[in-house]
């Protein structure tokens, strides 16, 4: 394929709609001209409304033209462009074209809320794992869109584990005002404010870190946008959902004690039932008892878990407090197959019931489950 004009005639435009919207700034053709040189990981950078997404689209599209398989992974867990919210997606191009926003990407993430603060090593962890599938995918030149995090401890130690695990070639970073500025010294020191790749005997990749404008038509959101744009992104996704149950028995709970331990009895269970008012619905122990509950024992009956016979630490959750989570389904090798809501009604001790568009013919693959922060209608309604 032959590289086409920066920014496309009309009949690409027509082939790529997001072209027409985009105000093609010259430090953005001029980064993107880099991109095309040094492939590998590229991260772009920026607080929310700067035009990250916009730029990784482009960045795309100058691969995709210039016949360069690409690929590019999305960190923006609320605002996300490629899957649903509260997980990380993969997008390979080809055979997909810049700017396909799919709900369904090629590899998905799941990290269960839609901001990375609290869920760091997660994010961290699962760019790195979608930046080596895309690279074992054939693709060279990789865009990583970071999320909106940007000031604070926080956003330093998310920003530095991504760029120590990436070794990005360039790290683009959309600065309207200066306010990357902190950021960017805690990462690159003072080669933030320069413009020629440092000078450096250490022998890794060197990332140059390089500073683009944010363009006069990127138009900032309202929170109120935000959530309005996640719902509408998990009502699309789970539009295409059915109900599924999974085997309880047969299900490791990642994150939780679930599927580890021996099951308790059915006497222990009656006693724990005795002790804390509410119904113990089964339970297990490994260095200490895991309980689920019908439901939150009452305040005044919770010092039973405190003076527990055996002295054995006690850890439960509630049956009712998991309807409506939000959950990732995981395969053997802890890939996410798809995104999940428990459904409400009475526990079953065979089986599991979801309101997910994961084909059933999915289901024998499916080893983990991993519970998410939120909780959602199966319309894709947020519930606090």
């Amino acid at each position: 394929m032959e590289p086409l004009t920066p920014g496309g005639d009309k009949s690409d435009r027509n082939l790529f709609p997001f072209l027409a919207r985009m105000e093609i700034l010259p430090e953005w053709e001029a980064a993107a001209r880099l991109f095309l040189k040094a492939g590998g990981p590229v991260m772009v950078l920026g607080a929310p409304d700067t035009g990250k997404s916009t730029l990784s689209r482009y960045l795309l599209y100058r691969a995709f033209t210039a016949g360069l398989p690409a690929a590019l992974v999305d960190l923006d867990l609320g605002q996300s462009h490629l899957g649903p919210p509260g997980a990380l997606g993969l997008g390979l191009y080809p055979p997909r074209l810049p700017g396909d926003d799919s709900l369904f990407p090629d590899g998905l993430w799941f990290v269960g809320q839609t901001s990375p603060v609290g869920a760091i090593l997660e994010v961290s962890v699962g760019c790195r794992v979608l930046a080596d599938e895309a690279a074992r995918r054939g693709r060279r030149h990789l865009v990583v869109n970071t999320s909106g995090l940007v000031a604070g401890p926080g956003a330093w130690r998310l920003k530095k584990a991504q760029l120590e695990l990436l070794q990005p070639s360039l790290l683009l970073a959309l600065d309207r005002e200066g306010e990357l500025t902190p950021l960017l010294r805690g990462l690159v020191g003072k080669e933030a404010d320069e413009t020629a790749p440092p000078k450096t005997e250490d022998r890794r990749p060197k990332t140059l870190p390089i500073r683009l404008p944010v363009s006069s038509r990127i138009t900032r959101r309202s929170p109120e946008d935000r959530r309005r744009y996640r719902e509408e992104r998990f009502r699309r996704y789970f539009h295409q959902g059915r109900r599924l149950s999974l085997p309880w028995p047969g299900l490791v709970w990642e994150g939780q004690p679930w599927g580890l331990g021996e099951p308790l009895a059915a006497p222990e269970l009656a006693d724990w039932s005795r002790r804390l008012g509410v119904p113990a619905l089964c339970g297990e122990r490994q260095r200490r008892v895991f309980l689920l509950l019908q439901d939150p024992p009452p305040e005044h009956r919770r010092d039973a878990l405190l003076d527990h016979p055996q002295g054995e630490p006690v850890h439960w959750i509630s049956w009712t407090g998991l309807h409506l989570r939000l959950a990732g389904l995981l395969d053997a090798g802890h890939r996410t197959l798809a995104l999940g809501i428990i459904l409400p009604g009475p526990w079953d001790p065979q089986s599991l019931a979801l309101w997910t568009p994961m084909p059933p013919q999915l289901t024998p693959q499916v080893q983990f489950i991993k519970l998410g922060k939120m909780k959602l209608t199966p319309e894709g309604r947020e519930l606090i």
